[in-house]
């Protein structure tokens, strides 16, 4: 049941969404992962975290293409996975979200 809901929660994922749930999520997965990093990054200011992220995710946007199954699989392995297999071996579909002139590139 869990996992349902889990999944459930990205059932919306485009290109116009993803760079803010993206962020969000990352944010978010961060402080409670790596607190640390987070607060001396960012000066806890999630809102400054999630800027930077989205202004990566934006730049890649405008001359790659989106793959809208990738990006599910990203943020939902991301949103499950544990602290330490989340740091230890980021999701490997994030790194094909976005594809430029034959590349992936992950965030």
């Amino acid at each position: 049941m869990l996992t349902l809901l889990l999944a459930g929660c990205f059932l919306v994922v485009d290109e116009d969404t993803f760079p803010d749930q993206y962020a969000s999520l990352t944010c978010n997965r961060m402080m409670e992962c790596n607190r640390g990093y987070f607060e001396a990054e960012y000066d806890a200011d999630m809102e400054d975290c999630m800027d930077e992220y989205v202004d990566a995710i934006e730049d890649l946007d405008s001359d790659c293409d989106f793959d809208d199954d990738e990006a599910r699989d990203c943020l939902e392995k991301v949103q499950s996975s544990t602290c330490g297999d989340l740091w230890e071996d980021y999701p490997k579909d994030c790194g094909q979200v976005y594809t430029c002139s034959g590349m992936d590139f992950g965030f």
